[in-house]
């Protein structure tokens, strides 16, 4: 996500290919989410980064930064859809 220029944020027309580049790094971790709970766990990690953020006076608020970690959001509720078989169902 480093290769991120200055202004990219900003009508960024490949914003889908960003979030699928992140999909497929994700991947180095597995596939898919092994439970509900692991899910829940890494969205609530990217999104406590952007509260982090959001606390920040606006003009001390890196965009840069910013869109990396919705990016990082979008790639992991991604993953989410596809590792639903791992969340419904079964005898537990």
């Amino acid at each position: 996500m480093d290769e991120i220029r200055e202004g990219e944020y900003l009508g960024d027309t490949n914003i889908y290919g960003k979030i699928a580049d992140e999909v497929e790094r994700a991947k180095r971790h597995g596939e898919k989410f092994a439970s509900l709970h692991e899910a829940y766990a890494v969205i609530l990690e990217e999104l406590d980064e952007v509260w982090d953020i959001a606390r920040q006076k606006r003009r001390d608020r890196n965009a840069l930064e910013l869109r990396k970690e919705f990016i990082q959001i979008a790639a992991m509720a991604v993953k989410g859809i596809a590792s639903m078989d791992n969340f419904t169902g079964g005898n537990v």
